[in-house]
């Protein structure tokens, strides 16, 4: 049984051949924008945290590869170890070189390369601050020093800075210049293309720093040729944002400052992905199909996954962490033995999605009736609840607040009663009656065993895969 999604294989002849998202239309559309485009631009590739952006860049550069569209992949949050963004972009240009270059003149391209690297170093160099010459003026004794002295001393100090400045503004332009050589030198004199860099999982980095890629991706590398992807949620990335200049920032305008174009990377097509997902972690080849006697239990553990995740709006990366933690209990589970996949994969989505709730549920804190309210105010639990699935699910929990409760417990009684009733309202009537035929084939003897699969949950929940 697998435990973990594996991740998915790019094949280099066929990037997306494992895309279960059918999102190579919106790289396809992407490469004609980027292949359209006159001049520098930064667009952001915009989705919720969890919705497979990252999967898609990849699979992307490697379709731009295929292209012979010059492409450097670069993940924000795995280099956010270093002090300067620039050193970090630099490098990726100088690992990636070689590959970049390999349908242009590589030769100019390396040239170039170390010409940009040596002018990049000549940015990085700080001068010393002009408040540090002040405090070092600070620490004179003034008695001795003449008003005379002090107006020279700030003359000097004025001379160097825009000597500084002159000297910094020029670097700078002879930085971008050499960079768009470089650019134009690893594309083909035939058919010239731009170099795309894409910086992924922008909105996962350190604010600071990725503050700081924005900051050398518009304003030192703002040159013909390069266009650069990000990668990022910009709900996330804006929070990021406020965490360094405060709430009271206008983050939509402050990220106009540096981004050009927004692509909304649109979510895929409900119960898409989990059918992927139960593929990839074979369940239906396993633990289902040799549990000859509830070989069914497979459609319907999948079936309650797309009802739920639609219900609770599950992320991709959310739905993948339900799978597995279903893998997890399958494993802890015996071959010939009852999984109750309504049950148990109601609360692996509360633990996933609402673990408050979860807890108090589990930690005996809501009824019964307040564990049915709660599922029947979610936006979409009305389809659910009224189908046969929502019966199963209302008497597994019934039974399960049974067990809690011990078995003196009046709980099972009093929903009989209600069956039983001539004078309460029909609607509730008929369910408790659907209710009480469903414990009745259980046998409410169940009650404890599905006690014992929550439990279950909680014991794999230690081994679950990080993201």
């Amino acid at each position: 049984m697998i435990l973990k999604n594996p991740e998915i294989t790019i094949t280099p002849e066929n990037p997306f051949e494992n895309d279960g998202l059918n999102r190579k239309d919106s790289a396809v559309a992407l490469t004609q924008f980027v292949l359209s485009a006159e001049e520098p631009l930064v667009v952001c590739i915009d989705a919720p945290w969890g919705e497979g952006k990252t999967t898609f860049l990849r699979m992307w550069k490697q379709h731009l590869k295929n292209e012979l569209i010059p492409v450097i992949y670069f993940s924000a949050w795995e280099n956010d170890f270093t002090d300067d963004a620039l050193i970090a972009l630099i490098g990726e240009i100088g690992s990636a070189i070689d590959e970049i270059s390999e349908n242009g003149d590589p030769k100019k391209a390396k040239q170039f390369f170390d010409q940009a690297k040596k002018i990049g170093i000549a940015l990085l160099k700080k001068s010393v601050p002009v408040a540090a010459k002040i405090a070092t003026a600070g620490a004179l004794d003034l008695d001795k020093v003449t008003e005379q002295a002090l107006a020279s001393f700030a003359e000097t100090l004025a001379k160097e800075e825009f000597a500084k400045y002159e000297k910094s503004k020029k670097t700078l332009e002879t930085f971008k210049s050499t960079l768009s050589n470089l650019a134009n030198s690893i594309s083909s004199n035939d058919e010239p293309k731009p170099l795309v860099f894409i910086i992924d999982e922008l909105d996962r980095c350190r604010p600071t720093f990725a503050i700081e890629l924005l900051e050398k991706a518009k304003h030192l590398f703002n040159v013909n040729n390069i266009i650069f992807i990000l990668g990022a949620d910009k709900v996330q990335l804006g929070h990021s944002i406020k965490a360094v200049y405060g709430n009271e920032l206008d983050t939509n305008g402050y990220l106009r400052r540096f981004i050009d174009f927004d692509y909304l990377l649109s979510p895929p097509e409900q119960g898409l992905f989990v059918d992927m997902l139960f593929k990839k972690f074979s369940f239906q080849n396993n633990f289902f199909a040799k549990n000859k006697y509830h070989s069914y239990e497979g459609e319907q553990a999948l079936e309650m996954f797309k009802k739920l995740f639609e219900i609770y709006k599950l992320t991709l990366r959310e739905q993948e962490h339900c799978c597995s933690l279903l893998s997890l209990v399958i494993r802890t589970t015996n071959a010939d033995g009852t999984l109750f996949p309504h049950f148990i994969c109601f609360f692996i989505v509360l633990k996933i999605k609402t673990p408050d709730i979860y807890k108090k549920i589990i930690f005996n804190k809501l009824n019964f009736e307040q564990i049915m309210d709660y599922l029947s105010n979610q936006n979409g639990s009305t389809e659910l609840l009224e189908s046969n699935s929502g019966i199963l699910l209302e008497a597994y929990i019934l039974l399960y607040k049974h067990s809690l409760q011990g078995n003196d417990s009046n709980l099972i009684s009093r929903y009989q009663e209600l069956a039983d009733s001539i004078h309460e309202d029909k609607t509730k009537t008929q369910r408790a009656q659907s209710l009480m035929r469903t414990i009745s084939s259980l046998g409410i003897h169940k009650s404890s065993y599905l006690k014992s699969m929550v439990n279950s949950i909680e014991v794999v929940s230690q081994f679950k895969p990080k993201y």
